[in-house]
């Protein structure tokens, strides 16, 4: 994470024309015609293979009776061949088909039980930002394994697609993978490879094959490299009792705090679901979506658990203009040798739909800052959707603002002025908030665990936008507090079903190199209250941060200033309380005593394992449980 800071063929089932036209084949062969001799009588018509021998016959008519039976059989034999490639080409599509594949829709979302054999999931690790280049980690023999968590979450960076497999230093300052031309995707020289699927490949097998990573696997799935193969399918039980699953975030999504505009995305998808084993079959695979996911843990028991995995990257908007805005213009704009000039230039200029109006969204300026501020507009029948983030119909209606009105978007009228599918500039997008309302809607477990690659409650005092900051607002550029009204939409789903079905909500993510644990309360008078409109909330929103797995990543002498100091009143060991060393998360379940103990632990020796820090509570309140921190 930073505060601001070809490639493969894909083979698809194309349709064509079927171009066959076999009239005139069988015209041919209807009139087909062979003289024979008038037989005395019906019965005695003979045979085709009498025909053959019967000696009366003329020589050159008994070739003609066996040319017209042979020809008959030969097309039914391409009939039936005929038959059968177009059975399969319905079924398969692939090379050589002349027809389409019929494609069923495939399911959207998706869900999947997972309950090791005879064993309750009572212990999950989780963690983020492995190493930005390729090196020993010895967090899973030192830290992970010894800790025995029942599964593992991957919450994004497990490697970095961006990054060259070596520092570019200046023994290698002059390598290709360190000298490019600067774009809103690369930044020279430690982002040149960003954006490329051959590196993004080779830094996911590096991760893969990495030895302490191996031994994990070997633990998690026994006996699954028998066969030779690198990679078990985690979330398999009959493969892996301990299943590993995850969700991305922008490292291993292609590129450093990217959005839906990762040219590629689709197979940059593809190489991080290889690297979990998800099955090629897997409705995650599948081009129309992203990774989004639901797990329920310990089906069918007092002891369930609903894990869902979002995708924040497939369908995120760019950042919202007023976000970086005044940063590019007054400070990097102003430098043509600043590291982000490429990118503020497409941000403001020359990036987005057409071209000429720059690459940021203006959805959130344009209705949620705009419109919805206006006299007048709380009596709209368009309130709700546009500015109402406690509706469940807020920004599930694609709208732009004109002339001090609203207005259903236009695809290609509008292209230039929004580019968005609901109200506000989106990080999930409205067919994944209505699935992760869906799954909320049915879950009766006590405990909601929602993995989260981009950090959802963010690690400022939600400053103002001015010269004091230098324009750098309320958030890092890249987490949730960016997109405000998406936030808001989070939140307020969360409380909503909170209200109805009950449960307590963790909120599981990384990303920022270093590791805590946060929670926001219901009510008034916190310096986040309004920001986060607590007002109305009926349960406390936990987050455990779990980030920087080796000394690549985490900064054990990082100072408490800057992004890591928290103003906000949200971090439970206070302002200065995270945890700097290489560590990893766990939670750990004391299904006897109802209670859910949220830690961070240490990652190396000697720290290995232990506990640096944690917060528990209970499940029936979902409150902190006194003298448990």
């Amino acid at each position: 994470m930073s505060a601001d800071m070809p490639a493969e063929r894909v083979r698809l089932n194309t349709g064509f024309e079927n171009g066959l036209s076999s009239s005139a084949t069988f015209n041919r062969v209807n009139s087909l015609e062979v003289e024979m001799e008038a037989p005395a009588s019906p019965s005695a018509l003979p045979s085709p293979i009498a025909a053959l021998t019967d000696r009366r016959l003329p020589y050159h008519r008994v070739r003609l009776v066996a040319a017209a039976f042979m020809f008959a059989l030969l097309l039914a034999m391409m009939a039936a061949l005929l038959a059968a490639t177009i059975i399969r080409c319905r079924r398969e599509g692939g090379a050589g088909c002349l027809i389409p594949k019929q494609v069923e829709p495939a399911e959207w979302g998706g869900s999947g039980a997972l309950w090791p054999p005879k064993k309750l999931v009572s212990r999950i690790g989780f963690g983020s930002c492995s190493a930005y280049d390729i090196r020993n980690q010895s967090i899973w023999e030192q830290g992970v394994i010894p800790s025995e968590p029942d599964m593992w979450l991957w919450l994004g960076d497990a490697y970095y697609a961006d990054e060259p497999p070596f520092n570019c230093s200046l023994e290698n300052a002059n390598s290709s993978m360190c000298r490019c031309e600067a774009s809103f995707l690369k930044q020279p020289p430690y982002m040149c490879p960003a954006g490329e699927l051959d590196n993004a490949r080779d830094k996911m097998v590096a991760q893969v094959l990495q030895p302490g990573y191996q031994q994990f696997l070997r633990y998690s799935c026994p006996g699954f490299d028998v066969s030779g193969t690198a990679v078990p399918p985690g979330d398999d039980l009959s493969v892996c009792h301990r299943p590993i699953v995850g969700v991305y975030d922008d490292h291993d999504y292609g590129v450093n705090n990217l959005n839906r505009r990762l040219p590629n995305k689709h197979l940059f998808k593809q190489i991080y679901l290889d690297a979990l084993g998800v099955a090629p079959t897997s409705p995650r695979r599948a081009a129309q979506q992203g990774i989004q996911w639901h797990y329920k843990l310990n089906p069918g028991t007092r002891q369930e658990v609903d894990m869902l995995l979002l995708d924040e990257r497939y369908e995120r908007a760019p950042l919202p203009c007023e976000v970086r805005s005044d940063w590019c213009r007054n400070i990097v704009l102003k430098d043509s040798r600043h590291p982000r000039y490429a990118w503020c230039d497409d941000f403001l200029r020359t990036g987005g739909a057409t071209g000429l109006s720059g690459s940021c969204c203006k959805a959130d300026g344009q209705i949620a800052d705009g419109w919805c501020k206006q006299e007048g507009s709380k009596a709209d029948p368009l309130w709700d959707v546009a500015c109402n983030p406690s509706s469940p119909h807020f920004g599930m209606q694609p709208l732009v603002a004109r002339d001090g009105r609203l207005q259903p978007r236009d695809v290609e009228r509008d292209a230039g002025e929004s580019e968005e599918d609901s109200t506000f500039c989106e990080l999930l997008g409205p067919r994944q908030r209505a699935w992760l309302d869906s799954v909320l809607a049915a879950s009766t477990a006590p405990v909601k665990l929602i993995a989260s690659g981009s950090v959802v409650l963010g690690s400022t005092g939600l400053d103002a936008n001015t010269p004091a900051n230098e324009w750098r607002g309320h958030c890092s550029g890249d987490d949730w507090d960016c997109y405000r009204p998406a936030q808001l939409a989070l939140f307020h789903a969360l409380q909503r079903h909170a209200a109805q079905h009950g449960g307590c909500y963790i909120i599981l993510t990384g990303d920022y190199h270093y590791s805590d644990v946060k929670v926001a309360q219901p009510g008034s008078g916190n310096v986040y209250s309004e920001a986060y409109q607590t007002a109305n909330w009926t349960t406390p929103l936990y987050q455990v941060m779990a980030s920087g797995m080796t000394n690549s990543t985490a900064r054990p002498a990082a100072e408490c200033t800057g992004y890591r100091r928290e103003r906000s009143g949200l971090r439970v060991q206070g302002d200065c309380g995270f945890v700097s060393l290489p560590a990893f998360g766990m939670l750990e379940f004391d299904w006897g005593k109802r209670q859910l103990s949220m830690q961070i632990r240490g990652a190396e020796a000697p720290q290995g394992g232990s506990v640096l820090q944690q917060l528990t509570i209970s499940l029936d309140t979902c409150r902190p449980i006194e003298g448990n921190r």
